[in-house]
């Protein structure tokens, strides 16, 4: 017949010891943790920067070329000129590197049409709206003309992809947060301006999409254009 074994005494050593065994666990739990967690690397030198930015207008390019789902972060790595290791080190994945790629050309886009604004200022608030109108589908035009095959991607992604949703649906609200900022600046009725601003850049969008793709080729773009100016600046001034 098996000994039982004597129960351990509560001493205060015995408490200590159980302590110690317990903050051990914990403590390597929450390395293991740390090390779960470990942000990727954010260049600070001008070469890594210059890396950085290359490997985002490669797997840009690629995307734009190929299309999302047939290239992986190693023809990225290659066509980059890079060992597939190196991209790791500042991305975690393609996906990733489509998402910072697509949050640096929103950061541009948002700027270019700011900068617009704040270069028509000339005239009264009408002929400085009208020039930066003109001056805005002029470059959003040229922008979905260079890039309808990453628009069209990205707008299948934004139903399969809850990543790419929120990066797009930030990007929006940002787009429209910043405008009626500029807009209330430049004496636009405050009255329901939140609304009003995305129903004008929504109108703009829907004039580029239009002239992309135009399912009736007898429309007349040139009045399409000149009815979306009018029609955004009664939105935006009242």
């Amino acid at each position: 017949m098996a000994k039982e074994k004597p129960e351990k005494k509560n001493t205060p050593k015995n408490a200590a010891k159980r302590s110690d065994a317990v903050s051990k666990k914990n403590g390597a739990a929450d390395k293991k943790a740390e090390t779960a967690v470990k942000p990727m690397a954010v260049p600070k030198q001008k070469r890594s920067i210059e890396t950085r930015l290359k490997i985002l207008s490669v797997g840009g390019d690629l995307i734009l070329q190929k299309g999302y789902h047939n290239i992986t972060a190693d023809d990225i790595a290659k066509a980059a000129g890079l060992s597939t290791g190196i991209v790791y080190h500042y991305f975690r994945d393609k996906k990733d590197i489509l998402i910072q790629a697509l949050q640096m050309a929103a950061d541009q886009l948002m700027g270019d049409v700011t900068r617009f604004y704040h270069e028509a200022e000339k005239g009264d608030k009408g002929l400085e709206f009208d020039a930066f109108a003109e001056k805005t589908l002029d470059y959003l035009l040229d922008y979905h003309q260079r890039n309808w095959a990453v628009h069209e991607e990205l707008e299948a992604l934004y139903h399969t992809d809850a990543d790419i949703a929120e990066v797009s649906d930030g990007f929006w609200q940002n787009m429209y947060e910043k405008m009626e900022q500029v807009f209330l600046l430049k004496g636009a009725n405050p009255e329901k301006s939140a609304e009003n601003v995305r129903m004008a850049v929504n109108y703009i969008e829907c004039f580029c999409h239009t002239y992309m793709h135009p399912i009736d080729p007898k429309l007349d773009q040139t009045y399409m254009r000149k009815k979306t100016i009018e029609i955004i600046k009664k939105l935006i001034f009242g």
